[in-house]
């Protein structure tokens, strides 16, 4: 079937119809049929002509302005619909083929009605401008004289004497393009003359010879739905004039049977007439020719003649030598007896070689011919089907061999690059050299003969106008690199059978390519890139059970192999990104035989169910599951892997469960990364695994249960990586939640909950712990309290120990306890206030455990804060009228929780990403009303500073549009001045009592066009002003307009107070007073404008009345401050990195909601 399949295509000219976008009413003479809106898939097709081999140069088989019709039917209730005269989707739609850029082009678009319901198509040629009024009686009739030549745009008498017809069924929608065979529909009668014996030198060319076809009808009615051909009526008396080529006659004749005894053709050689009958009928039958060979020879005594018949067949219809494009589609036919001497029988001939358009070559030729075709400046066409290459003489190229670089697109030596548009190969031929065909120009589609064993590197490397067919011999063994690379073939893919290497790049970006890709039994090899780009390829891949190894990238970025993947076992090697991008479903079954999968292999295909990984498994490339979203249930990790590599198992979000084997050491960054459904990791490693960061990034860390060797618990719970999950267990049937619980001085009631499997009871508690149960069964709540411990007692630390009474398997809570000068919530007034009615501040810290307040530090961090808040003008100067207050807020962890991390504090602050954290407002805000001067009524005058215990750099500050703010403000130890000191001013001192707008700069770009997503525009700063706020800022920058107009000319401000544009995140179209501020860049300085609304905002909230002359007195722009940010004493410890990222105000609209 193959074979047949094969050498059909073989015989197949294309030609390529583009059937795209809405149907346009306008465009034909009927209401075009309705589309649903889903229908947005575009209808192309490709038809071809069913006959013996190529004699156009154009192997299109078509000129250019030929017309063809085309039917489109819809299925309906999923069967065929009837062809109509009207009313299909598409009726009689006429294509003009466009030679130069070898497609055709339609009188109106075709849609596909929806992707559920296929079509039928329908084709014919030459086109009819009426509609046939019955399609299944479309009335036809062949030319009495088809020996007329084309003129006048008309297509000569041979031509429109042939119909073509074709159909391909149940097509659905598809961007693909769409194969339609188109076979000759009517007969061919060929006589050939051949000169007998008796004829002198010169004589037989000189005779005047006529040839007619009789006693044939000439009217025929076709069913378009079938292609069917019945004659009509009765022969008629006169016969059909064939056309003549070389001797050669060709008459076409409508299918049918003459009777035996009449004439079937008549000849007449000079006055000598002669008829030819048989005794038998004879069948001229639909797409055959026909064959008559007649031999004449002279008879000497009377003049007379003798005509024999010496050969007759029936055979496909072979190439028709007549056309209306003259003599441009001819053949230069040269004969060359000795190869090396093509140069010398063009010139015997008397053709000017340089001058030659479309050569056709018999005989023998060698690498001086091809040398010499290489320099032939006008040679479009080559035609080599009857030539045999002669071995070279230095064995630098084989008998049967195209040779190396035959036709290649580097120059020539005179300067000339080859430009053979049409090409037809020997039919002996063996071999095709490296580079043989690199020529751009080689178009339409691509027949190797049968016998070639071997296509070398690049032969027809980036021939991106081969945009036809490509048919391959079943001799075929070795594909080369890059042979195909870049090749623009518009068709299915089918492999020979005896293929056993596919080289590298052999079909790179072969983008043309489609449908189902079938790799031969047999091959052996699939070498890197071998079909990287080939996004049309569809379907399922099996990989044959020889392949031992598939190269890097192999289908890297077939997107439209969709189905099944198949490894064979023996299979040992998969390399890097060798199904990358591909789209392949189902379950992936790796073979035994594996021993390495590549990086990023199976990147992004949608494979599913569970993935198990071979014993014999070496090695896993970085990111070789990497977004293979479907993968579940239990991933188990091979011994004889000891890393899992950068982001290996990334996105596999559908994973429940992961085993490590002991001898696992290294989880590298990202390994696991948004695996969100991993519930339960078993790893068998004693010493626990290096986990790099990012790891286990989007791991729910308090839902995973990690269950670790027994006498490793201790190591797991404290290693890098493996401490941020809160259930580190030696047993997954019993686990306690939390799994340790601290406390200061008083006593402590803490809810813990108990996952037990079966029956459980407390083997151990300290006397000074208490539970109000010791026994359970399954999951249950325990209330455990802790003793007060008296002050200046020394610590206490144990455990409480679980056990599952069926397994004795053991479940552990730490409990910590440690004493301090104040407890738990104890509120303590750092400054109490001396001027006015009193500003509230109240400083709170975060993520500080028992441990971490017993040894001084949260106090110590808190009285830091507040130096650093008063530590710049004008808080020093008006530093009498707050009053501070802190109170020791103890969590369970020491420090705060980012995005993938969980950590048990106080106010749940984490890092959100970035620079920018989050906290539970709610909490903060009702913590802060234990203050003594803090209530309801002037919490929106209240500033909150709280302080994550750690010293990673961020910042940023919740505003409420009543004016309540809390400002979190890590310790940073990052350089000046992004240091704590800068955080705590520019946060807690400019946003949060300020009410000041950032100054800093992000994008080059005007506030009101800038369309970006990370940053606010003027809507938001809008928002702001209309609060009272932002009055460092402005978007005008009139002199007399801006909130700082009265600064400018001011005599202890003139000097530094001017326009300066630029600000809130854009370089255009936002204005601010001075060129440095704490609101630009940290540094300890706010702008005098921004002096002034804090000194406001100060005198509003003591109750105090603001004076202008009073403010300029007190005071103190300290300009030393601003002069840049490196050269600030004492802040001498400057950073030689950019300008980290800041996170602006988040502004809520009314008042906080607790």
């Amino acid at each position: 079937m193959y074979e047949k399949y094969k050498k059909m295509k073989k015989h197949y000219y294309y030609l390529i119809t583009c059937l795209t976008a809405l149907i346009l009413a306008a465009c034909q003479n009927e209401t075009p049929v309705e589309r649903t809106h889903r229908a947005e898939c575009k209808l192309t097709l490709a038809g071809e002509i069913d006959q013996l081999y190529l004699s156009r140069v154009n192997d299109n088989g078509f000129a250019d302005g030929d017309v063809m019709g085309v039917y489109v039917v819809d299925y309906v209730s999923q069967q065929p619909g009837k062809l109509q005269a009207s009313g299909n989707r598409g009726t009689n739609v006429k294509h003009t083929f466009d030679e130069p850029n070898f497609k055709w082009n339609s009188s109106y678009d075709i849609y596909f009605r929806d992707d559920k319901t296929p079509v039928d198509i329908y084709g014919y040629y030459p086109y009819s401008a009426n509609n046939p009024e019955d399609p299944e009686n479309y009335a036809f009739q062949v030319q009495h004289d088809q020996q007329i030549a084309a003129h006048d745009g008309l297509l000569s008498g041979y031509e429109q004497s042939d119909f073509l017809w074709g159909k391909v069924a149940k097509v659905y929608a598809t961007e693909h393009v769409i194969r339609l065979p188109m076979k000759h529909r009517l007969g061919n009668v060929c006589i050939k003359l051949k000169e007998g014996k008796g004829f002198s030198q010169g004589e037989w060319a000189e005779l005047k010879k006529t040839v007619m076809v009789l006693n044939t009808t000439t009217d025929a009615l076709i069913n378009l739905s079938t292609g069917e051909c019945t004659p009509q009526g009765e022969a008629k008396e006169a016969g059909i004039l064939p056309h003549e080529h070389e001797g050669e006659y060709r008459a076409i004749v409508v299918p049918q049977t003459v009777g035996s005894g009449k004439t079937l053709f008549s000849i007449t050689v000079g006055s000598v007439a002669y008829k030819f009958s048989k005794d038998v009928a004879t069948v001229y039958e639909a797409g055959k020719m026909t064959n008559f060979t007649i031999e004449v020879n002279k008879k000497s005594a009377t003049d007379d003649y003798e005509f024999r018949l010496t050969g007759e067949s029936i055979t496909p219809w072979e190439a028709d030598l007549a056309s209306h494009e003259g003599s441009m589609k001819e053949y230069v036919v040269i004969n060359v007896p000795k190869a090396g001497t093509l140069k010398e029988c063009i010139a015997a001939a008397g053709k000017d070689y340089t001058r030659i358009q479309s050569l056709k070559i018999t005989g023998q030729i060698e690498m001086v011919d091809f040398v010499f075709m290489n320099g032939m400046k006008n040679l479009s066409a080559l035609n080599l089907k009857e030539v045999k290459i002669m071995k070279s003489g230095d064995g630098y190229y084989a008998e049967d061999m195209i040779p190396i670089a035959a036709f290649d697109s580097w120059v020539n030596a005179d300067g000339n690059v080859p430009r053979i548009y049409n090409l037809v190969l020997p039919d002996n031929l063996k071999a095709i050299g490296y580079r043989a065909f690199n020529v751009q120009s080689l178009s339409g589609s691509l027949i190797i003969p049968e016998g070639v064993k071997e296509i070398r590197e690049r032969a027809f490397g980036e021939c991106n106008n081969l945009t036809g067919t490509l048919s391959l011999p079943s001799t075929l063994e070795v594909i080369g690199v890059q042979t195909f690379e870049k090749c623009g073939f518009t068709c299915e893919l089918l492999l020979p059978q005896n293929l056993r290497v596919i080289g590298s790049c052999a079909f790179r970006n072969c983008r043309g390519l489609y449908g189902h890709i079938i790799l031969p039994e047999g091959l052996l090899e699939i070498s890197s890139d071998a079909f990287s780009g080939c996004l049309h390829l569809t379907g399922d891949l099996k990989i044959p059970q020889k392949v031992k190894e598939i190269g890097d990238e192999a289908f890297r970025g077939c997107s439209g192999l969709n189905g099944r993947l198949t490894l064979s076992e023996g299979l040992e090697y998969i390399g890097f990104q060798a199904f990358y991008w591909c789209n392949f479903r189902g379950p992936l079954v790796l073979p035994s035989t594996l021993k390495s999968v590549g990086g990023d292999v199976f990147c992004d295909n949608m494979f599913s169910g569970e993935l198990k990984l071979p014993a014999s498994l070496k090695e896993i490339g970085g990111g070789a599951f990497n977004g293979c979203s479907r993968i579940s249930g239990t991933l188990e990790i091979p011994e004889n892997i000891t890393a899992i590599k950068e982001q290996t198992f990334r996105g596999c979000r559908s994973i429940e469960k992961l085993v490590l084997p002991s001898t696992m050491d290294v989880i590298q960054s990202g390994a696991f990364y948004d695996c969100y459904d991993l519930g339960s990791i078993v790893c068998n490693a004693v010493n626990p695994p290096y986990v790099e960061s990012s790891a286990f990034d989007g791991v729910s860390k308090s839902n995973v249960v990690v269950e670790v060797p027994e006498a490793s618990l201790a190591s797991y719970r404290t290693a890098s990586g493996w401490s941020d999950f809160k259930k580190i267990v030696a047993h997954h049937e019993l686990i306690c939640s939390p799994d340790s619980v601290v406390a200061l001085n008083a006593s402590l009631q803490k809810k813990l909950v108990i996952y037990a499997e079966s029956d459980w009871e407390v083997e151990k508690c300290p006397s000074w712990c208490h539970l109000d149960k010791t026994s359970g069964s399954k999951k249950t709540e325990v209330t455990l309290t802790i003793d007060a411990l008296a002050k200046g007692q020394e610590p206490r630390e144990d455990d409480i120990v679980f056990v599952l009474k069926d397994k004795g398997y053991t479940a552990s809570c730490g409990v910590s306890q440690c004493s301090y000068d104040y407890d738990e919530d104890e509120v303590i007034t750092l400054q109490k206030a001396t001027r006015g009615n009193g500003v509230n501040l109240v400083f709170l810290g975060d993520g500080y455990n028992n441990k971490d307040i017993a040894n001084g530090t949260y106090l110590k961090d808190m009285k830091q804060q507040m130096e650093y808040f008063f530590g710049v003008e004008p808080y020093t100067t008006y530093r009498e009228y707050f009053n501070v207050y802190t109170a020791i807020a103890l969590s369970q962890e020491s420090g705060v929780g980012t995005v993938n991390t969980l950590c048990d504090n106080k106010f749940e602050t984490t890092f959100t990403g970035g620079a920018s954290l989050m906290c539970n407002t709610n909490d903060v805000f009702k913590y802060a009303l234990r203050m003594p001067t803090v209530n309801s009524g002037n919490l929106n005058q209240t500033l909150i500073v709280l302080t994550p215990n750690t010293t990673d750099y961020g910042g940023v500050t919740s505003m409420w549009a009543d004016g309540s703010a809390i400002a979190i403000t890590p310790k940073s130890s990052d350089y000046y001045p992004y240091d704590s000191r800068g955080i705590v001013q520019h946060e807690a001192g400019g946003h949060g009592f300020g009410k000041l707008g950032d100054e800093y700069i992000y994008h080059n770009a005007f506030i009101s066009s800038c369309q970006c997503f990370c940053c606010p525009h003027e809507e938001e700063f809008n928002a702001a002003k209309a609060n009272g706020w932002y009055e460092n800022l402005s978007l005008t920058g009139k002199m007399h307009e801006v909130p700082w107009s009265h600064l400018i000319f001011n005599d202890k401000y003139s000097a530094v107070v001017d326009i300066y544009e630029g600000g809130f995140m854009h370089n255009r179209g936002v204005f601010r007073s001075e060129l440095n501020s704490c609101m630009n860049n940290n540094i300890p300085y706010f702008s005098t404008i921004s002096r002034e609304a804090i000194v406001k905002r100060i005198k509003q909230y003591a109750g105090e009345t603001y004076s202008f002359d009073e403010f300029v007195k007190n005071d103190n722009p300290n300009p030393g401050s601003r002069s840049t940010r490196y050269d600030v004493a004492p802040w001498n410890k400057l950073s030689d990195k950019p300008a980290p990222n800041h996170s602006q105000p988040i502004i809520h609209k009314g008042s906080p909601k607790f």
